[in-house]
């Protein structure tokens, strides 16, 4: 999978590179933009939305025989909270549960953050976030990677995506958010 992530990255860089040469900036440009563009579109991004495209990323793994957690929005009733998935069997608070929020705005629709909270699976984690629309690329492989993980929290920001992770090899929490407010240009 690794090989894969870089191989893309590696053509993706070689193709942008050979427009730029060739005199094609405008072509580029729009590349560069269709990229931004897919991973800002998770600041209006619906539940409805985002499960297709994770459903779609858990297929597409399936294929190639690996695993990710099914994903579904509820209502988990102890807690009030919408979740993609949590444990309904009556031991939740077994140490190997794994729990993934959803907040969501006013509307009840739109998300204002997802939150993986439980034992690291990293299929899962990466296709979580590459179901916001961002492309994925080495620097967030290394920044997901489970070996990487601090006590303290660790934030990256990409494309208007802002992914936080905490823990250790045995647990973490993963928070991806999208930025909604732009910095003052000046004040």
């Amino acid at each position: 999978m690794k090989k894969v992530a870089v191989s893309i990255a590696v053509v993706a860089i070689v193709v942008v590179a050979g427009l730029a040469m060739l005199g094609m900036s405008n072509q580029t440009t729009a590349i560069e933009t269709s990229i931004s563009h897919s991973a800002s579109s998770f600041k209006q991004m619906t539940t409805e939305t985002y499960l297709s495209q994770y459903n779609k990323i858990k297929e597409d793994l399936a294929v190639k025989g690996i695993h990710t957690l099914p994903f579904q929005l509820e209502l988990d009733k102890q807690t009030n909270y919408y979740r993609f998935y949590y444990p309904k069997q009556a031991n939740a608070a077994n140490e190997k549960a794994i729990w993934v929020s959803v907040m969501l705005s006013a509307d009840q629709k739109t998300i204002d953050g997802i939150m993986y909270e439980g034992v690291p699976d990293v299929h899962t984690v990466k296709a979580m976030i590459q179901a916001t629309g961002l492309t994925w690329t080495p620097e967030l492989e290394q920044f997901v990677a489970v070996t990487n993980i601090a006590k303290t929290p660790k934030e990256m920001v990409v494309s208007d995506v802002k992914v936080t992770i905490e823990g250790t090899s045995a647990q973490i929490k993963v928070m991806v958010d999208p930025v909604k407010l732009e910095a003052p240009k000046k004040l």
